[in-house]
């Protein structure tokens, strides 16, 4: 999977070694913690370095710009947010199952990673086609997994459903991270509004 996500980004130079890993790593963890703490624009290469204890030289060993370090953290969460939900829907048989496992896995990754909002959508201020490319491979490996379970479904319209139901999951991971949410109380809100939404508009009645 390192391989495929490197072979995807222009500008991202993998390491070769544990020690250049070490590094690599530091760089971006310094860079995620700055650019959330000010933003983007006011993070210069020279921060980020002086952050991760390496030199600048050894950031343009991995990095061609800024740009490039900022769209591998996007893609980062990305694939880390689609192996959580992929876990948290082991095992489910029907769609509604898959839904409320999905949601409630993404809001407890949010509430593990709160950083993951201020990078992604200031994704849209970095490189708008960063943030367009993160919700559209999001939307579209939605859909195709909705197609599966069609015959559950309220409306043909995937697409359609993606979006509405990504937009749902991300305002619900928000609230739980500023009202501070214990599990317990993140299963009543899924239990109690978005489980009886989606039975009422998005999944057929069981006969």
């Amino acid at each position: 999977m390192q391989e495929e996500l490197f072979r995807k980004l222009p500008g991202v130079n993998p390491p070769k070694t544990q020690l250049g890993w070490d590094k690599f790593n530091a760089l971006a963890e310094a860079a995620e913690r700055l650019f959330t703490a000010s933003s983007f624009f006011e993070v210069s290469v020279s921060d980020i370095c002086r952050a991760a204890h390496t030199a600048v030289g050894t950031f343009y060993i991995y990095f061609e710009t800024k740009t490039d370090l900022y769209r591998y953290l996007v893609e980062c969460y990305k694939r880390r947010i689609k192996q959580r939900l992929s876990e948290s829907i082991a095992g489910c048989t029907t769609r509604c199952q898959r839904e409320r496992e999905g949601i409630r896995g993404f809001v407890t990754f949010a509430m593990e990673n709160p950083m993951l909002y201020n990078i992604i959508w200031g994704s849209l201020a970095v490189d708008k086609q960063i943030f367009e490319d993160y919700y559209v491979s999001f939307a579209k490996s939605y859909a195709r997994a909705l197609i599966q379970d069609q015959a559950e479904l309220q409306s043909g319209d995937v697409t359609t459903l993606a979006y509405a139901l990504m937009g749902i999951s991300s305002f619900l991971g928000l609230r739980a991270i500023f009202e501070s949410m214990p599990e317990a109380q993140i299963d009543r809100m899924i239990d109690e509004t978005f489980l009886p939404m989606i039975r009422s508009g998005l999944i057929r009645p069981e006969e």
